[in-house]
């Protein structure tokens, strides 16, 4: 009976840690937004899928949901069961240089315009193959925290960047290593102002805008 007695204890007490540890990872998402992506650069589906992953698991740490949609540029776009709140452009390297930005930079996304919330994040899958020279990271883990980022800047509504974590300027050598950590997170600050504005998330914006 004293056996029977432990190993019901270690299971309540199992039980209960799992479900802290649940918590603490994000696993409990009560928040959510849709993203539809843009694939210019031609990004390998393998790279994508683990970019998709990667995104995923940062915004699930701070109890975030993404859900993702690929857009088809020969028309068969299948309908997707949630309209896009943002569009998330790659972009190759003809295109990237086209834009206001420095060689350093692994996205981009601008301000709205009279007022209006800004819903298009623009990445540079060039500047990503750049970065995994370097060995640390895989091309899917870059792009996937180079998209968190630019997603991020449209979640907080600015352009402003942090000195630490995630929404730091530049994606370095110290921060890919964080990356490879899986600590490349967003603050706590930073995570309750996202959770604060899918609250007030209006609806939709992204689907109206053009895909180019």
């Amino acid at each position: 009976m004293f056996r029977t007695l432990m190993v019901s204890i270690v299971l309540v007490a199992s039980t209960a840690v799992s479900r802290t540890e649940g918590k603490q990872s994000g696993r409990e998402c009560q928040a959510q937004f849709h993203v539809r992506i843009y694939n210019y650069a031609q990004v390998p589906p393998d790279v994508l899928t683990e970019t998709k992953t990667v995104a995923h698991s940062i915004f699930r740490k701070i109890g975030v949901e993404v859900f993702w949609s690929d857009h088809s540029f020969d028309g068969n776009t299948a309908v997707a069961d949630h309209p896009a709140n943002f569009q998330l452009r790659i972009l190759s390297r003809t295109m990237a240089e086209r834009l206001p930005v420095s060689k350093t930079m692994t996205g981009l996304v601008f301000q709205g315009l009279q007022g209006q919330a800004a819903a298009v994040a623009n990445v540079f899958y060039h500047r990503v193959e750049d970065l995994a020279k370097t060995g640390i990271c895989t091309k899917g883990e870059i792009l996937g925290h180079a998209v968190a980022h630019e997603l991020g800047h449209l979640l907080l509504g600015n352009i402003a960047h942090s000195s630490v974590g995630l929404m730091k300027a530049q994606l370095g050598h110290k921060e890919l290593q964080s990356a490879a950590r899986g600590d490349l997170v967003f603050t706590v600050e930073e995570a309750a102002l996202i959770q604060r504005a899918l609250a007030a998330l209006p609806p939709n914006p992204a689907e109206n805008l053009p895909p180019s």
